[in-house]
């Protein structure tokens, strides 16, 4: 089987890395070729953030970097940050989108305008896009700091790893006060797409 590269996209805050690292521990905990690698805008200051997971169940993975229109599936945790990265995106690629957006510095200086059209724009690129209202369900579960993990949840029903791992891997690098919550979430976002 081929190498599978999934691109998280965001903005700082969001759980981008943390999401990440549960994605890259689900494979590494099903036994398959995993690496992951990070950029961090002005994370702590809404800044762009981009994470990379690129995974085979056999196949040996060299580099971190997904090469530019070769990613299989993103999770957009921001419209506007994915339509930033939509070409870095196969042509048959799959786009699990956050519907919420959060205004970039540039947008809430007054600078330029946050553009209207961001989910209509993805959705012409031909892309297949899924849109999520994550952070209205995380916020229904009482905590919307796991709108992650429900797009994880939604991710999950789309990559071949056992439901079993994610769960273990999402045990394994949460902390013990936010797992209860977080695997309800995770549940949630499987239902999205299932």
């Amino acid at each position: 089987m081929m190498v599978t590269n999934v691109l998280l996209t965001g903005v700082g805050g969001q759980g981008i890395i943390t999401a990440s690292s549960v994605l890259a521990e689900a494979c590494r905990l099903a036994g398959w070729q995993v690496i992951k690698s990070e950029v961090h805008g002005m994370s702590q200051r809404g800044g762009s953030v981009i994470s990379y997971v690129r995974l085979s169940p056999a196949t040996p993975i060299h580099s971190p970097v997904i090469p530019e229109g070769a990613a299989d599936l993103m999770l957009a945790f921001e419209p506007l940050e994915a339509l930033r990265q939509i070409n870095q995106m196969k042509p048959d690629a799959h786009v699990l989108v956050e519907e919420t957006r959060i205004p970039p510095v540039t947008v809430s200086t007054g600078g330029y305008l946050y553009p209207e059209d961001c989910l209509a724009r993805l959705r012409r690129s031909g892309r297949q896009v899924t849109v999520i209202a994550a952070y209205q369900r995380a916020r229904e579960l009482g905590e919307p700091r796991a709108a992650n993990t429900i797009i994880l949840g939604a991710a999950s029903a789309l990559l071949a790893l056992s439901q079993e791992f994610w769960l273990t891997a999402l045990t394994q690098r949460l902390k013990p006060e936010a797992r209860a919550i977080n695997l309800r979430a995770f549940e949630v976002g499987r239902q999205l797409v299932q």
